[in-house]
């Protein structure tokens, strides 16, 4: 009987925790830092510029494309709602709005 207490009170203590620390696994994603293309390895930095959220590509795996490494690819993007950013694609004609 004490082993079945100890393993509903452990259960009832992740849980609780779980809840706890559910909200800020909810709560809205910071976009800024260096994430991974999987399928290519390409890395994009995204950073703040001047209030505004830009992306640059810092890295990628293909040898071929290493000319592409400093490339800014988002200019100018405001928040538009929780976890939604909206910027320009630089190099597009005509120029196209991005929504992250």
């Amino acid at each position: 009987m004490t082993n079945r207490r100890s393993s509903l009170l452990t259960r009832s203590v992740a849980l609780t925790l779980f809840v706890i620390a559910l909200p800020g696994i909810a709560c809205a994603f910071d976009p800024y830092g260096t994430w991974m293309r999987p399928s290519t390895g390409t890395q994009v930095n995204f950073y703040d510029c001047g209030g505004k959220l830009c992306a640059k590509i810092v890295a990628v795996k293909d040898e071929r494309r290493k000319s592409k490494i400093g490339t800014v690819i988002m200019t100018g993007a405001t928040k538009s709602a929780d976890n939604q950013w909206k910027g320009d694609l630089p190099g597009l004609s005509p120029c196209r709005d991005l929504t992250l």
